[in-house]
């Protein structure tokens, strides 16, 4: 098949033709290309494409084509389309079906596929090990990391260097600033050390250059190592240190033979690796792909450097803007064998708002330093079939933000009631973040509430407070620690007021359901008559699934909501469970014993390990609800999002809370600064830390703009309209209402 019959056959499928933007990535040769698309300009689309024309045209072994995403879900999403179009293909040319298995695809998130090749392949170097999660790796450094465990001065020099690390508020103990005169406590090296270590692999940094720079990096050195031995003695690897192995992998014998190649049909070798979402990656990631394209230089990115959102997960937009300097020195070649692709047509908003947010972005100063764009990106071009002459822009204001949410409360309830739209899923209010206290989503959401419009907030850190995980948590500590010995000794007022809590919403559930209770008794008769320092013959694993197997939890396995949640504890337990005890590789914490000096209780330092590591956690971070990764929003429900959430969503009205932000020096930018001497790939610009946490406040900004359709209106309370505020076109109030309407009057 030819490219012609190819675009053909998707031309009438759509019932579109791609336009020649599109249609220039779809048919580009060999060699790297660097795809720069702006919202709603079918970058997805593009990319399934050019992965089918690979295979269908071109005859590459689908096995020899890598593809990676952000999202799991967003994985899944270009597989499904991948296969829908071809199984129309191979309806048509059904003799290909016989020749391509679409299934052998490499395509997920890169830090899927850094686990399945190695595993794949049989690489020593990561044999039998456990790949930690973020909770797991959380609880891990509190147990292993000498950084967080010690309480002497021996990391103070540390501490110090990185004092903007434990600065802000500490909700575990409550505490506003770090108290210099001793160490942190072990929650706030615990958060520091994650940061530190994560990002010690994700900048690529080269550790004999830190090595010879003396304090305090000799003492960084001796605490990230004590990390390292103690990840290697437990068989046990984070999603940093898994991209670490990785390139380790691809830069052996194995890796090499992996990319090349060999005479079997098996291993066909690696051809073209297409990478989404670029602007989000970080500098190993970089590394990685530009080594998997290493002896073809077929590496095609995609991704908009005004949509980058993740700096604080160590994701850094100067590997978007700069792919081609990058290319260049990695494949030794010119700049001019790099190809330069612009999808700036956007079919998803009215032309108002596409070029309210384009003019919103080239407003500002900073935006405009060399550096900060990629050179030479063209103005978006409106080319959705949405039109009229009605307030596409505009916002809803108020004296007060209570005030200000009602009214936007009315005008969502107006909109129902007209008919213009038709279900509350079609809106979704973004904002920073979610949590329903005053400042937050708090009022919006009571607003909506008033009114019977039912909210959609999994995001909002409720999860704990849900009546079935506070039954559940309250029982199965009711059955551990029945008299509360440890539960009274916990100093932190925080952690004893979360489990009481949970301690109260069981009483009431077992005063309903004698059952559960009765259950809960004969637990605690039966520990109780094990002799001291003897193991019990159930682990939290077995408490946690008997609770569920009374009522009143075996009822409400037909609610969908509540079975996710408790689906989530049970993962969150066994996470638990499978942390070892230091210096005993092999160990389980999931394994009960009895105390050493008292029979029928449980071990005094297992009860108070748990309030302290995995109680402490919980109840400081707060936990979001399970997503259902099928819905979007139930279509009853109006979301509230963060505007994370909503990146590469879209929703007929959009709502933007909080233009009163203003940009800040955070972690990720100071830990950028404070490692930048030691990268191995130095980066190819530069701004001050002030420059780089203004571009990220309005590239947050410009996501949350763009994922509007038909209209797109600021909430802006009279607290709020202030000149200076990055919410603002140029930072200037009257450039704003020139461009917006108010709408809510």
């Amino acid at each position: 098949m030819d490219i012609n019959d190819f675009l053909e056959i998707i031309r009438d499928e759509k019932g579109y033709d791609l336009d020649n933007e599109q249609k220039s990535v779809v048919k580009h040769g060999d060699g790297p290309l660097w795809v720069v698309a702006g919202p709603g300009s079918g970058k997805t689309e593009v990319l399934v494409l050019r992965t089918l024309k690979l295979i269908i045209v071109d005859n590459l072994p689908t096995s020899s084509i890598i593809i990676t995403t952000f999202t799991e879900k967003a994985a899944k999403n270009l597989f499904d389309r991948i296969l829908n179009y071809s199984n129309l293909i191979f309806q048509k040319y059904p003799d290909l079906e016989q020749e391509i298995d679409i299934h052998d695809l490499k395509i997920g998130t890169l830090h899927s596929l850094c686990n399945d090749i190695m595993l794949e392949n049989k690489y020593p170097g990561y044999e039998n090990y456990r790949l930690l999660d973020e909770l797991e790796q959380y609880l891990f450094i509190f147990e292993h990391s000498d950084f967080a465990k010690d309480k002497s001065d021996k990391y103070m020099p540390l501490c110090e260097h990185f004092e903007y690390l434990f600065q802000r508020f500490d909700p575990v103990t409550g505490g506003q600033k770090w108290n210099k005169e001793k160490v942190p406590n072990k929650w706030r090296r615990t958060t520091a050390a994650i940061k530190l270590f994560n990002r010690t692999v994700e900048d690529y940094l080269d550790l004999s250059k830190m090595k010879k720079a003396g304090e305090p990096w000799n003492v960084f050195l001796e605490a990230y190592l004590d990390y390292l031995n103690n990840l290697e003695e437990h068989r046990r690897c984070d999603f940093a240190h898994l991209q670490e192995k990785f390139l380790e992998f691809l830069e052996s014998p194995l890796g090499d033979r992996f990319l090349k190649g060999d005479d079997s049909e098996k291993n066909q070798g690696i051809n073209y690796i297409l990478v989404d979402e670029y602007q989000d990656t970080n500098p190993i990631q970089e590394a990685i792909y530009l080594k998997l394209a290493q002896y073809n230089h077929n590496l095609c990115v995609v991704g908009d450097d005004d949509q980058a959102l993740y700096r604080f997960r160590g994701g850094t937009v100067d590997c978007m803007v700069t792919f081609k300097k990058a290319c260049v020195n990695a494949f030794g070649i010119s700049k001019e064998q790099v190809a330069v692709k612009y999808l700036n047509s956007n079919y998803r908003s009215h032309p108002n708002i596409v070029n309210y947010y384009d003019d919103y972005i080239k407003s500002f100063p900073n935006m405009r330093l060399d550096g900060a764009r990629v050179e030479g990106k063209p103005s978006l071009n409106p080319k959705s079939k949405i039109s009229g002459d009605y307030p596409a822009v505009g916002y809803i204001t108020g004296r007060t933000i209570p005030i200000t949410a009602e009214n936007f409360g009315f005008f969502v309830e107006d909109l129902l009631k007209n008919g213009i739209i038709e279900q509350p899923s079609q809106c979704a209010l973004l904002m920073r973040s979610v949590r329903e206290t005053p400042r937050n989503a708090g009022a919006f959401a009571a607003a909506l509430r008033e009114l019977g419009i039912p909210v959609y907030n999994p995001r909002s850190k409720s999860f704990l407070e849900q009546e079935e995980i506070a039954g559940v948590l309250g029982a199965f500590i009711s059955i551990i620690d029945p008299d509360f010995t440890a539960l009274n000794s916990v100093v932190i007022s925080n952690i004893r007021k979360q489990v009481e809590n949970w301690l109260e919403e069981y009483q009431k559930i077992a005063q309903q359901y004698p059952e559960i209770a009765e259950y809960v008794d004969k637990s605690v008769k039966k520990i109780s008559k094990v002799d001291a320092e003897e193991w019990i013959k159930v682990n939290i694993l077995d408490i946690f699934y008997h609770i569920l197997a009374h009522s009143p939890f075996n009822e409400w396995k037909d609610d969908p909501e509540k079975t996710y949640r408790l689906g989530m504890l049970s993962t969150i337990f066994e996470t638990y469970a499978s942390i070892p005890y230091p210096g005993h590789p092999g160990s389980s914490r999931g394994e009960l014993r009895t105390s050493k000096t008292e029979g029928g209780i449980i071990s005094y330092g297992w009860r108070t390990t748990f309030y302290y590591a995995l109680i402490g956690l919980l109840s400081s971070t707060g936990l979001d609800d399970p997503e259902n990764e099928q819905i979007i929003t139930p279509p009853d429900r109006l979301p509230i999002m963060t505007v994370h959430q909503a990146k590469g969503l879209e929703f007929p009205f959009i709502f933007v809370y909080g233009l009163n932000l203003r940009p800040r020096n955070d972690d990720s930018i100071l830990l950028e600064d404070a490692f930048s001497e030691f990268r191995k790939n130095p980066p190819l610009v530069d701004f001050t830390p002030e420059e780089r946490a203004e571009h990220d406040l309005i590239r947050f900004y410009y996501v949350a703009y763009s994922r509007a359709k038909y209209a797109l209106i600021h909430l802006v309370p009279d607290a709020h309209r202030k000149s200076g505020n990055l919410g603002f076109i140029g930072k200037r109030l009257q450039k704003f209402e020139d461009k917006a309407e108010n709408v809510g009057g």
